[in-house]
């Protein structure tokens, strides 16, 4: 599945609220009307800057990006490109930045609040992370709000940079309804999955009455049961076990060919993708169990 960088105008953006979907254009739309020379200045060090985007050079297109919003800060796409870009270099802060910009034009748009949600996990910011999240659930409740949101079993709470690969991590909604509490996906860089983890509770406790949680891996035909205890409810905690089981510090409880139908049940993203955005994860949807 490939996810491109979007560009979009300020009322497209503002549409998103209502629709989740963001238009693809070809090139730096917010420049046209003013001075033909500027316009085609302007557009030419877009066009240098997509290309330094699509290879993988953010920094650089980062720069480039800056460099228009310093002459036109009012430029929406832009500064979409340029948070995004921020992101995809590890300037998690710089991100965060110009996606409250972009929550400022369009504070309704679940995109840039999971955006948001993904940038301050990076960072660390606990409390941020918990705001925004609130602001989430608060779209999903709105009786008008997104029928597409509402729909979503969960969000995309991390877009981790493992290597070459991504590990995508996801938070569900309403675990009390399924028992299921994080999934996390390892994606090579052509973004076909390589391994999947679920945190999900048992029906079981501990001797002093503590949910026992298992947290298991299919990978490769094979099921790995990495962990069953009262840890689990906590993401961070789930994130970094999750993480040290790829890089090879611990060791599975359980290993034994995967059932059939593992796979299709565990994966939360299997609905319909959402508006291709590059550095957008896919949804989880209701449809999959």
């Amino acid at each position: 599945m490939e996810f491109r960088r979007l560009k979009v105008t300020a009322s497209h953006l503002a549409c998103c609220v209502l629709a989740a979907l963001l238009l693809v254009s070809t090139g730096c739309e917010e420049g046209r009307g003013g001075d033909p020379r500027e316009r085609a200045e302007l557009q030419a060090i877009f066009d240098e800057a997509r290309k330094l985007d699509e290879a993988g050079r953010y920094h650089e297109a980062l720069v480039r990006y800056e460099t228009i919003l310093g002459r036109h800060p009012e430029f929406v796409s832009t500064r979409l490109n340029a948070a995004m870009a921020a992101y995809d270099s590890g300037q998690y802060q710089k991100a965060v930045d110009h996606f409250e910009v972009l929550h400022k034009y369009g504070p309704g748009d679940w995109f840039v609040i999971r955006k948001l949600i993904q940038c301050h996990e990076r960072l660390g910011n606990t409390e941020a992370v918990a705001a925004y999240r609130k602001k989430l659930e608060n779209l999903r409740q709105q009786k008008e709000g997104s029928i597409v949101l509402k729909r979503y079993q969960g969000l995309t709470r991390d877009y981790i940079p493992v290597g070459s690969m991504h590990l995508i991590g996801y938070e569900f909604f309403e675990p009390k309804k399924h028992g299921r509490l994080w999934f996390f996906r390892l994606e090579d860089k052509n973004k076909t999955p390589v391994s999947a983890f679920l945190l999900e509770s048992t029906p079981f406790h501990d001797n002093s009455g503590r949910r026992l949680f298992c947290l298991t891996e299919a990978t490769n035909g094979w099921l790995r049961i990495w962990h069953v205890g009262a840890d689990g409810r906590d993401y961070q905690w789930t994130r970094d076990t999750v993480l040290d089981c790829l890089h090879g510090k611990r060791t599975p409880l359980v290993t034994k060919p995967l059932p059939p139908d593992y796979e299709a049940l565990a994966a939360p993203d299997a609905g319909p993708p959402e508006a291709a955005k590059k550095g957008a994860e896919p949804p989880l949807d209701q449809t999959t169990p």
